[in-house]
């Protein structure tokens, strides 16, 4: 099926995603205190961070072998193998740590320390399920698991809503279920391969982590770029200023939406030799157009959109103005990187990132304790800045040579 097909239907499911899951951030912003909003928006970010650590070599890999090698039965028995030994061994480590875990996600950390556990195992489950799905180039299937996942969300937390019992621990305790569910229609969806489970392949899991780790430690310096700033937040101005500043972050993610099912699109096209015709190049023009015509209108009406869905969070549309001019830079450097992750993760999908990580932090360091919320926002824009500046060059260095070469 041709990109755009594909990329159309990935549109509509990633615009549904995105509605239902901002009347779930609204729902739980407006019930919860902002206090407790910002300690939940640390918990569901560390299971993230931590499920990249364990589970993104996984599923960088495992799309890559189904890919080219057909290898959908295996890599399917091998994810439920590596997730069911990593469950019990992240909450014992839980435990273990969960005096240290009160001063990273606060007072419900102590009592409820398995829930981080259980979310680190239920979202690489549905990531892992949807890379053999991408592997496999079922890119319809691909983008309905997260409609699955959000819509299940969303409906859970309707229900504790209506019978007054929404809190910290339901909301994170339905986010498990939602993932379990997602990940089992994920696994549903894979007609193509057997049903019977025929145990782990050793010597294609090695190949899976060989192929995936440079993938994973790409992935996972990129997503600290995007998410360290709420942790610092969360260390210098407290839980309540991370629910303001995580309100500014959930329309910054609105507009990197769209270049990430592009990227993702795209980068079955590349692992498949079908990215002909300068592909790559028309998409991130058409990524960069799009960007800067959402940073207009966020410009224009954002503090009318913050206060009908968040309202007494209009702080945040400050450092969401801060934001803009990175996030657009951020919209066009994603399509390249993909396109170069598709090429094997050159080391330029490495050192990036992790330049433009330590530029962040160190400007957080140095801007929150003096500008707050906006300093956060200023230090993440130009960190977006500097990392989308050397995939660019990495990428039309590459072209050049390619071109060279071929001439």
């Amino acid at each position: 099926m041709s990109f755009v097909h594909n990329f159309s239907f990935n549109i509509a499911c990633s615009a549904l995603v995105f509605a239902f899951g901002l009347l779930n951030q609204s729902l739980l912003a407006s019930h919860l205190s902002r206090s407790d909003y910002g300690s939940f928006t640390l918990w569901t970010q560390t299971s993230l961070l931590a499920a990249l650590i364990f589970g993104e070599w996984l599923r960088r890999g495992t799309t890559y072998v189904v890919g080219k090698e057909k290898k959908g039965e295996g890599s399917r028995d091998n994810i439920v193998i590596y997730v069911g030994i990593l469950v019990p061994m992240v909450l014992l480590i839980s435990w273990l740590f969960r005096f240290k875990l009160v001063s990273w996600l606060g007072p419900l950390a102590f009592e409820h320390w398995y829930l981080i556990a259980l979310m680190i195992g239920a979202v690489i489950s549905q990531r892992c399920g949807q890379a053999i799905l991408l592997g496999l180039d079922r890119l319809r299937m691909y983008a309905a698991v997260p409609l699955v996942f959000i819509c299940s969300y969303g409906m859970m937390n309707l229900f504790l809503w209506w019978n007054d019992t929404l809190s910290v621990f339901s909301g994170l305790s339905v986010f498990i279920g939602a993932a379990v569910l997602a990940s089992l229609v994920a696994f549903a969806f894979q007609q193509d391969i057997s049903g019977r489970f025929q145990g782990g392949d050793r010597k294609l899991m090695s190949a899976v982590y060989s192929i995936g780790r440079r993938g994973a430690i790409s992935v996972l310096l990129v997503f600290l770029l995007l998410k360290s700033d709420l942790f610092l937040v969360n260390y210098y101005l407290g839980t309540d200023s991370v629910g303001v500043y995580r309100v500014a972050v959930i329309f910054a993610d609105m507009m990197q939406r769209v270049p990430d099912l592009a990227g993702a699109v795209l980068l079955a096209k590349v692992i498949r030799n079908e990215d002909k015709n300068s592909l790559t190049w028309r998409v991130t023009c058409w990524m960069g157009l799009f960007s800067i015509l959402c940073a207009f209108i966020l410009a224009t009406i954002g503090d009318q959109l913050i206060s009908f869905f968040f309202p007494g969070y209009e702080q945040a549309y400050d450092p969401l103005m801060w934001m803009l001019p990175g996030l657009i830079f951020l919209g066009v450097g994603s399509v390249l990187n993909t396109k170069l992750a598709g090429l094997g993760y050159p080391a330029v999908t490495l050192w990036a990132p992790a330049i433009a990580l330590v530029l962040n932090v160190s400007l957080n360091l140095f801007l929150i304790p003096k500008f707050q919320l906006q300093g956060a926002a200023i230090a993440t824009s130009i960190s977006y800045f500097c990392w989308a500046v050397c995939i660019a060059w990495a990428y039309f260095r590459s072209d050049y040579q390619a071109n060279r070469e071929s001439a």
